[in-house]
């Protein structure tokens, strides 16, 4: 049976240099490879990849928390290094909060409305409010 090395999701975007700027100013992505004309673009940090296509009209997304797209799972105790530098640069949806499955979760909307939620299971919690619900 053939060994599956990775999936990567796709996001549809209306503005291909303005999604590529956001994972990468946000969240510390870079342009890996880019495609027909610019037409979609792999972004990728460390291990994982995140691949950006140029939509004519991008689907409408939900707005309610806990309805993320994307979902990113943190190694390394970097969490709060993450959030405090994308509390500088972006909003943020919801959070951080503490999960009852003992991680920190926090919510960023990209340009598309794409929401993107980040986790890690810290050692050190305090601090973190327990989430609601």
């Amino acid at each position: 049976m053939p060994q599956f090395a990775s999936i990567v999701p796709v996001l549809r975007v209306s503005d291909l240099p303005r999604s590529i700027a956001w994972y990468r100013d946000i969240l510390g992505f870079s342009a890996a490879t880019a495609h027909g004309a610019r037409d979609s673009c792999v972004m990728r940090r460390d291990a994982t990849e995140l691949m950006l296509r140029r939509a004519v009209s991008p689907a409408l997304r939900a707005r309610d928390s806990y309805q993320w797209d994307v979902y990113i799972r943190l190694a390394g105790e970097e969490l709060t290094a993450l959030l405090d530098d994308a509390r500088r640069r972006t909003p943020l949806v919801r959070g951080p909060e503490l999960m009852p499955s003992g991680e920190v979760e926090f919510e960023l909307e990209d340009p598309d409305g794409y929401r993107v939620c980040i986790a890690e299971a810290l050692s050190d919690t305090r601090g973190f409010p327990r989430a609601v619900g």
